[in-house]
């Protein structure tokens, strides 16, 4: 859950200056990616892997780590040596586990440490067009009349989707009915037919077919309107909680890292962010860069890790 800003980073650009174990022709940045190749996040961490390994003379190589709900991938730098110096791509994931989970092979505290808050993307409320609600207050009004008649669609029980839903829920006060999917493909056509009337999703999915009118757009979960969806309310505009909620990626290097090496890769990363060239690749894939630096990326790492663990509560979400 992250509200979408763009903020300096503050890290000179003289830091990325390299020490001998970064030095030009020095080796590898290995990248770990917990997602099959071809995804967003498969595109993110290529673009930017590419560009960090440039300021730093490195070469960067990308493995494609899925299974086990990231945590196969995230075991496996939780262990990875200190040099070639590697990055875990991280996402929305890293801090559900913990609470989803009845025991990881890690600690996501004490084995990693955050390098930088890199994208989000933004999550949208979203309406079939067959209800009644042309805003959020009204959406919320028949979620009142109507105790848990309203069906949404996820991805499936303890995804981002399924917990900041579960979390909107609480927050305003009102229950929902749960139906897990397998992806976009499985849940929108029946989100078309009105078999479960909503969904909060990613705008990446869901501007399109907002657009072509084949569904209705309420709200985006930030606490402030999209630059790029100005007559788009943010969700606590029509009365109901201001529950944030995006698909965020992050780096982690796992504590083996010095914490000098560390450094660098993160002023590379922030400095990558900012580039013109960068934060135009993103947008064009309505990914939006972030680049919030280590120190509030922990911050925001236990913020999250919180807020999931209230979710998880209150949904009795469970992993089979």
């Amino acid at each position: 859950m992250i509200r979408v800003t763009r903020r300096a980073a503050g890290v000179a650009l003289a830091s990325l200056a390299a020490p001998a174990a970064l030095a030009q022709g020095a080796g590898q940045l290995r990248i770990v990616v917990p997602f099959p190749p071809g995804g967003s996040a498969d595109a993110q961490a290529r673009l930017l892997g590419g560009m960090v390994a440039e300021r730093l003379g490195y070469s960067a190589v990308v493995e494609n780590r899925p299974g086990g709900g990231t945590i196969v991938a995230t075991q496996e730098v939780a262990r990875a040596p200190a040099s070639p110096p590697t990055l875990l791509m991280v996402s929305n994931s890293f801090t559900i586990n913990p609470s989803l989970q009845a025991s990881l092979p890690y600690d996501i505290f004490r084995d990693f440490q955050p390098v930088a808050l890199a994208t989000a993307i933004p999550h949208v409320l979203v309406v079939s067009p067959a209800l009644p609600a042309r805003n959020v207050a009204e959406f919320l009004a028949l979620a009142r009349a109507q105790p848990s008649a309203l069906h949404f669609a996820t991805p499936g029980i303890g995804t981002s989707n399924h917990l900041n839903t579960e979390l909107f829920a609480r927050r305003a006060g009102v229950a929902f009915t749960h139906v897990p999917y397998r992806g976009f493909a499985q849940w929108f056509p029946d989100l078309l037919a009105n078999r479960v009337q909503f969904v909060i999703g990613t705008v990446t999915e869901l501007l399109e077919p907002a657009r072509a009118g084949q569904v209705r757009m309420l709200a985006v979960a930030q606490a402030t309107r999209l630059p790029g969806l100005p007559d788009v309310p943010a969700l606590g505009e029509g009365g109901g909680p201001a529950v944030a909620s995006s698909s965020w990626f992050g780096f982690m290097a796992p504590a083996s890292v010095p914490a000098a090496i560390r450094g660098r890769l993160e002023a590379a990363l922030l400095d990558a962010l900012r580039a013109p060239e960068a934060v135009a690749r993103l947008q064009d894939m309505q990914i939006t860069p972030i680049a919030r630096g280590a120190d509030a990326f922990a911050a925001f790492l236990r913020e999250e890790h919180g807020n999931y663990a209230e979710a998880i509560r209150v949904s009795g979400a469970r992993v089979e």
